[in-house]
């Protein structure tokens, strides 16, 4: 069953003054600019991702360049000759 079945039967069961009550909160709560549905899970988790996604590669480009960082080499001592 639905979220929004389930409001359904929620909402029969109320009694007059509670489903009045319930009218004037919804009205606020619109004349307010507040929107009665949040932005899902999903689209903020990849809202998120994105986001941190540009602040990395912002940061990849800034730094890319910038360093003379070479791989460590073996000591020359440890290295032992090979003969054929």
């Amino acid at each position: 069953m639905s979220t929004v079945e389930l409001a359904v039967r929620k909402v029969k069961k109320l009694s007059a003054p509670e489903a009045r009550e319930l009218l004037g909160w919804l009205t606020a709560r619109q004349s307010n600019g507040i929107s009665l549905k949040a932005p899902s899970r999903t689209s903020r988790r990849k809202t998120t991702v994105r986001r941190s996604m540009q602040k990395l590669k912002a940061w990849q480009d800034s730094v890319r360049g910038t360093t003379d960082w070479q791989p460590p080499r073996m000591p020359d001592d440890l290295v032992k000759s090979i003969r054929l």
